[in-house]
This record gives C-alpha cells, structure tokens and sequence, in this order.
C-alpha cells in the first residue's frame, strides 16, 4: 500500500511540477522554440548519450569481469539498454538496475555477485556525480538565496563515503555483517549478506573502483556534451560550454527528489539555472524536454533487445517470481 502511495505522489509531483513550468513558459512559445532546432543536433546528441552508455558498460565491465564473472562488452551493453527500457516504463531507475542483475545472474549463474557489481557501480556513478555537482555547487553557491542544495550534496557524499568505509574495512564489515544476519525473515539478511560479500571484494581492487570512476566521469562528460549539442541547435548560443559541467550533475540532484525518473523537478533545476544566464522559460523547458525525450526514444532500443530475449524464450524480471 505504500508503495503504491508513494507512486501517486511521484506522478503528482511530476505531472504538477510539468504543468506549472509549461503554464509560465507559455506552450506556443515552447513549440516555436522547438521550431529552431534541424534533425542533425538531435542526431548528434543521440549518438553522444550512446557513447555515455558505451562508457557506463565499459565501467560495468571492469567490475564484472575483475570478480571473475565470464561476460563480454556487448552483453552488457544490450543489459544496460534492457535497463534504460525499464527506468523509462516503470516508475523509478530501480527496475533497471534489477533487470539488469537479473540478466547477468541468468547469464553467469551468479545472481548475488551480478546484484553486487550494479550495486557498486550506481554507488561510484552516484560519488562521480556528485562529486562533480560538489564542485560545481561552490562555484554557483553565491545564485542561491540557501545554502541548503551544498549540505544536500555534501550530506549525500559522506553517506556513501562511510558507506564504502564500511564494506571496504574489514572490522567495519564483520560487524556489519554481524548485524544483517540477524535478519532472517524470508533469508533477506542471507541474500543481503551475499551482495554484501561482493562488494567487501574489492576492497583490494583499488585500481578497478578508480578506473570505474574514471569512466563515470566519461559517462558524464558525454551527458554534458549532448546538452550542449541540443543548446546549441536551439540557438540558446549564450550558454557556455564550461557551465554545462555545473548544470548537468546539479539538475541530477533536483531528480533525486520524488518524482517519475526525475521528470519535472529536473526540468525546475533547469529553469532555475539557465534563467540565471538569461534565457527564457520557454526555450529551457525546450532544452530540458529534449534531454528527457532523447534517452526514451532510445530505450526503444532496449525494448527490441527485451522482445528478442522473450522470442528466444529467456524469462524477463517482470515475468518471473525468480528471487536475484
């Protein structure tokens, strides 16, 4: 029941935060903005968020095949489009990462080491982002009337840094996992403890966790370049390049917020950044749709590969009763 409570407030909030942000813009106003841009910046655009997914795969990559797991580049990849497929059709990102799981556990036979290795890369994609948004947020600080969007950040960092402390440490993670066995209803301490078991792994893996950040930032830069692309082919030329590095990763803050994949409280985030360089409403909501609508066209993708894996008679995460 809370579950689906919190699925109402999620569309409320994003359906409610579209429509106040489209009645300011104006909507004839963002048609004639979306008038301006030619098919070749949104093709262009296209093929750099293909080459973040590259990056994203390459980084799930290191982290599977450094545990031992038998996998290749383009399995993964075809995963990670099955993943994007399910983040856009179900109500939060979680659904993408489980499908995702679910297939490299079918593919491997290692269904808690399969969980483990999405867990750890969302953890270090989320440091890179926000270590990004950090810097960024220092820099911007001075446009806003709170200071509370920083604490938000640097709140968020050292969770997942004391996280990692955690697993990473040795008597940290005993103790630790002291405590999660004593979870026994359903053997949910067991399966947690297993996932746990994958990410103590690479405590001697520094390397890899490095080089996967790394590619996270890779992944990001890609993010930054495809925004600008679009910008730039709606003419909004008076945006800098350079302040693309503060609005991609701090807009991903406003969509850990409730919402549907972060759609109408990112948009807020870019309404209220590129209005401080003087653009319009309605051209950023134009900037803002087509930086949401591009990554769910491409799932499209993703939507392929699904029906290819249930022709070939393969079991998808939505169903199956199959526990990761």
């Amino acid at each position: 029941m809370k579950k689906v409570i919190l699925n109402i407030l999620r569309v409320i909030i994003s359906l409610g935060l579209i429509y106040y942000l489209v009645h300011i813009a104006n909507i004839n106003k963002i048609i004639s903005a979306f008038q301006e841009i030619s098919a070749f910046p949104i093709i262009l655009a296209a093929i750099a968020f293909i080459i973040s997914m590259v990056f994203l795969a390459i980084r799930w990559l290191l982290l599977v095949q450094s545990y031992g797991i038998r996998a290749d580049f383009i399995s993964l990849f075809v995963y990670y489009f099955i993943g994007l497929f399910f983040n856009n059709f179900l109500p939060t990102s979680i659904g993408g990462d489980l499908s995702r799981a679910y297939y490299l556990g079918q593919h491997s036979g290692k269904k808690a080491a399969s969980l483990g290795t999405v867990f750890l890369e969302r953890v270090i994609g989320l440091l890179s982002t926000l270590s990004l948004a950090g810097l960024s947020l220092f820099w911007l600080v001075g446009y806003f009337n709170s200071r509370r969007i920083v604490y938000l950040t640097l709140f968020l960092g050292v969770i997942l840094i004391v996280f990692m402390l955690f697993v990473m440490s040795r008597r940290l993670y005993r103790r630790l996992n002291k405590l999660i066995s004593l979870i026994t209803f359903y053997d949910i301490g067991d399966k947690i403890s297993k996932v746990f078991d994958t990410l103590h792994y690479y405590r001697d893996k520094k390397m890899i966790l490095i080089s996967a950040y790394f590619f996270s930032l890779f992944a990001q830069f890609m993010l930054i370049v495809m925004n600008y692309i679009l910008a730039r082919g709606l003419g909004l030329d008076r945006v800098a390049f350079g302040y693309f590095f503060l609005l991609v990763p701090v807009t991903f803050l406003f969509s850990l917020f409730p919402s549907i994949n972060g759609i109408g409280v990112r948009d807020s985030g870019y309404v209220l950044l590129l209005t401080m360089q003087g653009l319009l409403p309605a051209q950023i909501l134009s900037l803002s749709f087509l930086v949401t609508v591009i990554p769910i066209v491409m799932s499209i993708i993703g939507g392929a590969f699904l029906l290819f894996y249930r022709h070939k008679g393969l079991k998808t995460p939505i169903l199956t009763e199959e526990k990761i």
